[in-house]
């Protein structure tokens, strides 16, 4: 009888030091993108949609990010997290995905991450696995360090002027 080998849950790759503690917003539970209707229903009855938000959140930590859940709380980035299930025959692809935006709504980069065909991890590691591949995806984005390297617009002064740091 052969046995799967299982696949260790790997560690996240962090930001680069000059952009850690920048502000990621996850305020919306992710979508299912698929088109069986019967991949949205196990999702559901499984708890996917709420676990894989919070398996994430937990994921960006690592990478160094802040994260925040409350959409009036202030953020440099809005993450919209989805997973998009298909099927071939006996073969399930699942493609893990984190949309960046700025907060006034403009894309940054849309990052995906495809389970590697023929890999195994423990019942209870998937979402973990999944997240920290995706997190270390995001964290080593080239369009995202860029994004959080920009200088920001700085407000408006109380006489309507601007000022600089």
């Amino acid at each position: 009888m052969l046995a799967a080998s299982l696949t260790p849950v790997p560690p996240v790759h962090r930001v680069p030091t000059d952009v850690q503690g920048t502000t990621i917003l996850v305020a919306d539970e992710p979508i299912i993108e698929t088109r069986d209707p019967m991949h949205i229903q196990r999702a559901k009855e499984n708890d996917v949609p709420r676990q894989y938000r919070a398996a994430m959140l937990e994921a960006l930590k690592l990478a160094g990010f802040r994260v925040v859940t409350d959409a009036g709380a202030a953020h440099d980035l809005v993450a919209k997290l989805a997973l998009a299930v298909s099927e071939d025959g006996d073969h399930v692809k699942q493609t893990y995905r984190c949309g960046l935006r700025r907060p006034d709504g403009t894309p940054v980069a849309q990052i995906d991450w495809t389970w590697p065909e023929g890999t195994y991890v423990g019942e209870f590691e998937v979402l973990e696995f999944a997240t920290h591949n995706l997190a270390t995806e995001v964290a080593k984005s080239s369009e995202v360090v860029a994004e959080l390297r920009r200088p920001k617009a700085t407000p408006p002064a109380e006489n309507g002027t601007q000022t600089s740091p």
